[in-house]
């Protein structure tokens, strides 16, 4: 394979800024679709609107077998930012029901520190 990706189309040249060619029987093959799915390697390529660094436009991305983007470095780390907000979202949201039934408790007096001894 090899893979022509010009976003701007900065190099003057026939053809789209994005290609991909594969070698079949000696002679190389353009391959169609975007994202175009490579078996031998198990990853497909394609083209994208995507940010990086406040930056908007076309960019490359690698792509599964579903033609699923996978997302980059700075898209998994504000998944893992979102992931972990939630998380200590659930948490707080836990402790506060906590207290709240053991006040309830405390009115019933009951105190809840002796349930479990």
């Amino acid at each position: 394979y090899y893979v022509i990706y010009d976003s701007d189309n900065f190099q003057p040249r026939k053809g789209d800024s994005f290609e991909v060619h594969r070698l079949v029987d000696g002679v190389y093959v353009r391959q169609p679709g975007n994202p175009v799915w490579m078996p031998e390697i198990g990853l497909g390529i394609g083209t994208a609107e995507g940010t990086y660094l406040d930056w908007t436009r076309e960019w490359l991305y690698w792509y599964d077998q579903n033609a699923r983007r996978y997302p980059s470095e700075n898209e998994r780390t504000q998944q893992a930012e979102q992931r972990a907000t939630q998380a200590q979202q659930a948490a707080n949201q836990a402790q506060q029901e906590l207290e709240a039934l053991k006040s309830r408790l405390k009115q019933m007096g009951i105190n809840p520190d002796q349930l479990l001894d």
